[in-house]
């Protein structure tokens, strides 16, 4: 998709995240020896971690995509032509035709037997998911409701994060949580650390950049840190470890943030339909 941008498109990114020490994202493919070549690649390739999204197991409603009329668009990795029909999401959905949408947490195992690798599980939107993912090995979660593009009035990864503080602050001492959606600027990232995130995540902002190729996304990164930087002296701090929660006012977010995924009041259970 990448190739929208510039001609070199995901390889471009590829090498300025080479570079900046950024880690490698995963869609698990629905044949499942290509998503073992890919992983055995990454790990000879010296690739410190695999960020595997689970977020976004079947395309979502993507109005935008529908606007586009991109009929003519191949996948890369699947081959599949962009249509435009009313389901919704055209494409979208060619591009994600190979993401394999069986994947559970009993695959984690496996992904990790394989690599080698810590793993990251993005796309986490609950804190009883955080536990799980604590449960399961995983190294790292990766809060994010994929953009606001996946499913349809998630909450914003930013209050999962006060949620998971409020409900299981127990998983920021077993793995490291990282959050995503909107961070477009260094006051941004400073936040999310203030708030307890080991990092964050940055998606739309690289296609931006990636329009001057390799260069573009080293240059964002470089305009990223010095930001960050920035900030971080205007606050009176020189060291990301310095960042605290104080530092944040969350005062108009906490009346929404739930202290559990029990409704407070309705009670009823989901019946098995036919």
């Amino acid at each position: 998709m990448a190739t929208l941008a510039h001609e070199e498109g995901e390889l471009a990114v590829a090498r300025a995240c080479g570079n900046e020490g950024i880690i490698q994202m995963l869609y698990v493919n629905s044949d499942r020896s290509k998503t073992e070549e890919l992983l055995l690649s990454a790990k000879k390739l010296g690739i410190k971690a695999i960020l595997l999204t689970v977020d976004a197991p079947v395309p979502g409603k993507r109005e935008a995509d529908e606007r586009i009329a991109a009929g003519n668009v191949s996948a890369a990795i699947s081959g599949a032509v962009a249509t435009n029909d009313k389901r919704g999401g055209g494409l979208g959905r060619g591009m994600g035709k190979y993401i394999d949408s069986t994947l559970c947490w009993e695959d984690l195992a496996w992904i990790k037997r394989v690599s080698g690798l810590p793993l990251v599980l993005k796309g986490i939107q609950t804190a009883s998911d955080a536990c799980k993912a604590v449960k399961f090995g995983a190294e790292g979660i990766l809060l994010s409701n994929h953009g606001g593009r996946s499913l349809d009035t998630t909450q914003p990864a930013m209050m999962t994060l006060l949620e998971l503080h409020k409900c299981a602050p127990e998983v920021f001492t077993h793995l490291e949580v990282y959050v995503d959606g909107g961070f477009t600027r260094g006051t941004d990232i400073l936040k999310a650390i203030a708030l307890g995130a080991t990092a964050v995540g940055i998606g739309r902002p690289w296609l931006y950049a990636l329009t001057y190729g390799q260069e573009g996304v080293e240059h964002l990164c470089d305009i990223l840190k010095d930001e960050l930087v920035t900030s971080m002296k205007l606050s009176g701090i020189t060291d990301v470890d310095e960042a605290h929660p104080g530092m944040v006012n969350t005062a108009g977010l906490e009346p929404l943030v739930r202290d559990s995924e029990d409704h407070p009041w309705i009670r009823w259970q989901p019946k098995a339909r036919l």
